[in-house]
């Protein structure tokens, strides 16, 4: 399954995967490598990778990549690139080495990242141009507003202010030259006031910007129906030089009452709806809500009070245990955040944390974290417990400048500390962008103080091949929402299943969280992942009652007894397909025995979608076992599935007592034909 697995990652990943050998020989390449570089796979193999390379890619930056192969096995940046055809673009390249069959080996990936530079420049122009611009006619615009506000107060009607920008106007300068750019700028408010009333008035602001003020508006609608007619005769052609020129433009606009402040203020609020215009897709109007300056005004209260907590010392940690499944040996923690707010008692992060994203209380908040950690570390190493500890930082902390030399010295205020004990979780969904930068991180913390680093809650859907191999971490983290919910949904099942096998391909230690019940550690167990945390072992615990339940804690037998699953992968597959089979029976029998009004999971009812179903069809393609085997295990499938779909037949059309006898009767074949199934597995292990 697994080799399948790599074989469809590599084919079909968007990114350009390139193999070379030691002597840097392309070896093989996928199909993104051919559409992104014009070259066919036959006229790349055997070539030198530097054919993919400009002229202009100076032998400094070869050297710098192959020097830091040879020292670290790894290297990431961005490089200038030429197609087939000439044509160049700009590349996110890392390469990584790796060995295989004895050899030495190196992984190329490949990403044209081109449009991206350019939007990222457009973006820069855009303000830089905003940053620069100088109010003009600043009076008019002043008596204008005072006589149409003092009109729509008495009429009580509404008041339209809104700040226009022409897009793409820098191109315009650069093509056509700023005389003629500047006198399409002179027909703009001409054009404007064709489809306005009299008393109406557009001025030019600073710039390719633009004020309107548009009276006698009812509504939102009447607002934004005005707003479309001035974008429309603006993207009508212009006449520069006898030249047509085509241009469009961005409007955000806030309406007066309602937005009930000084001109300054309502200029401001109806250009902050101009930018997200702009980054909506240009040539397009925003309205302004007042609500949510009321939202800004909670959030910053919000962020003063937590930030007053941190000077209280009113947050705490949790330790929730990590287990190794086939030994139960607990060999470290996860330290987790809380708010002991002396109102409101005990919060947990979802109700603080998403607030303090991108603000200087991010940081303050995560350098609490990692003071505590330390410390608590420490006093468990003093008292000779050899316990790991993770923590969890975000990706905008990790890439603040000041990290390293701040890190650095909190480390030596504990002199005695092992940290190779010590670990930082990455969030994966957290805005994973500056790679290069938290790689960089990840390097340090290891080379300098052995520091290990997880890629927490790995495929929930900001997953990318990008971050498990660019980013040299130890241990990937199985997101718990798919753990909690693999046994009762296929899907989630399929997807725990490749992140493990995903993890195992590059040598990477993989955890999963989110384990509930004993069924949870079984299964991941049989698919290969042998550490764990969740619920089933214990929740998050502050320290004392930490050390109370270590005190009192036994290892889980049903775990420890499939220990030799990870040395026998035949017997692991067989297991993983009786583990299914009795959680669905266990599913069966709780529906049946539930009472109608009570919700409890469905076992799945169509054969080719159940657990047992899948792994059937992958068992034949993949010729887990000989033919006869896989006949045998079939027949006690389709004996228990058979059996139990006409018992929840009979439940549904409603004869309930008639299914919960009926299920009594069978019960005993149930456990026959799955102590048949335990046997076959028992042969295997002899």
């Amino acid at each position: 399954m697994r080799n399948t697995l790599l074989e469809n990652a590599f084919k079909f990943a968007h990114e350009g995967i390139v193999i070379t050998d030691e002597h840097q020989k392309i070896v093989d390449i996928n199909d993104a490598v051919q559409q992104l570089t014009g070259y066919t796979r036959s006229e790349l193999i055997g070539s030198n990778p530097q054919i993919l390379s400009t002229e202009s890619q100076n032998k400094v930056l070869n050297q710098t990549i192959w020097q830091s192969l040879q020292r670290n096995g790894f290297w990431h940046g961005e490089v200038s690139n030429k197609r087939k055809d000439g044509s160049h673009y700009t590349a996110r390249l890392s390469v990584k080495r790796i060995y295989a069959l004895g050899k030495v080996f190196y992984l190329g990936h490949l990403s044209d990242i081109t449009a991206d530079r350019k939007y990222r420049a457009v973006l820069s122009d855009l303000i830089l141009n905003r940053n620069s611009h100088q109010i003009l006619n600043k009076n008019r615009l002043e008596n204008e507003f005072s006589r149409m506000s003092s009109i729509a107060d008495v009429n009580n009607e509404n008041l339209v202010v809104a700040f226009m920008d022409l897009d793409e106007f820098k191109a315009i300068n650069d093509i056509h030259g700023k005389v003629a750019a500047d006198n399409l700028l002179d027909q703009i408010p001409q054009r404007v006031r064709s489809v306005l009333s009299e008393t109406d008035s557009i001025l030019r602001y600073g710039g390719d910007e633009f004020v309107l003020i548009i009276g006698g508006i009812q509504n939102h609608a009447i607002a934004s129906e005005t707003i479309q007619k001035v974008l429309s005769v603006i993207a009508n052609p212009f006449t520069v030089n006898d030249v047509p020129v085509m241009v469009t433009a961005s409007v955000g606009y806030t309406l007066y009452p309602e937005d009930n402040g000084s001109l300054d203020t309502l200029i401001r609020h109806a250009d902050q709806c101009m930018y997200k215009a702009k980054l909506d897709g240009k040539s397009t109007v925003f309205a302004y809500d007042p609500d949510e300056e009321v939202q800004i005004t909670e959030r910053n209260q919000q962020l003063r009070e937590i930030a007053n907590a941190i000077k209280d010392d009113q947050f705490v940690l949790f330790f929730q245990p990590k287990v190794t499944l086939s030994t139960g040996y607990i060999f470290g923690f996860e330290a987790l955040i809380r708010w002991q707010h002396p109102q409101k008692g005990l919060l947990f992060p979802d109700k603080f944390i998403e607030q303090v994203y991108d603000t200087e209380l991010e940081v303050s908040l995560g350098q609490w974290v990692i003071r505590q950690a330390l410390k608590q570390l420490a006093q468990w190493q003093q008292a000779g417990y050899d316990y790991q500890l993770s923590i969890n930082l975000t990706a905008y902390h990790l890439s603040t400048s000041e990290f390293f030399d701040w890190f650095k010295n909190q480390i030596k205020q504990f002199p005695n500390i092992d940290t190779r004990r010590f670990q930082i979780e990455i969030l994966e969904s957290n805005r994973l962008s500056d790679l290069s930068q938290i790689s960089n991180v990840v390097e340090f913390c290891k080379s300098e103080f052995g520091i290990t680093t997880a890629l927490d809650d790995f495929g929930t859907g900001y997953s990318s091949l990008t971050h498990i191999r660019v980013l040299p971490v130890d241990v990937v983290k199985v997101d718990q929402s798919f753990v909690r919910r693999m046994l009762t949904e296929p899907e989630d099942c399929k997807i725990v299943e490749g992140v493990i096998a995903l993890a195992q391909s590059f040598n990477i230690q993989v955890i999963a969280e989110g384990v509930e019940s004993i069924a949870h550690g079984e299964v991941l167990l049989a698919m290969g992942c042998n550490q764990a945390q969740g619920y089933a072992l214990a929740k998050p615990l502050p320290i004392e009652q930490l050390m109370k339940f270590l005190d009192a804690y036994q290892p889980f037998r049903q775990w420890c007894a499939l220990s030799g699953l990870l040395k026998n992968q035949k017997q692991a597959r067989l297991s993983l397909f009786y583990f299914y089979l009795t959680y669905w029976v266990h599913q069966l029998q709780e529906r049946l025995f539930a009472e109608p009004e009570i919700k409890t999971e469905w076992p799945i009812t169509q054969l080719s979608e159940s657990h047992c179903g899948i792994w059937l069809e992958k068992a034949r393609y993949h010729h887990y076992l000989d033919n006869a085997m896989l006949e045998q295990i079939n027949q006690l499938h389709q004996s228990i599935f058979q059996a139990g779909n006409d018992l929840l037949a009979s439940y549904l059309a409603g004869d309930i007592h008639a299914s919960r006898a009926g299920y009594t009767a069978q019960e005993t074949a149930f456990q026959s034909a799955l102590s048949k199934l335990q046997n076959l597995i028992k042969r295997m292990a002899d």
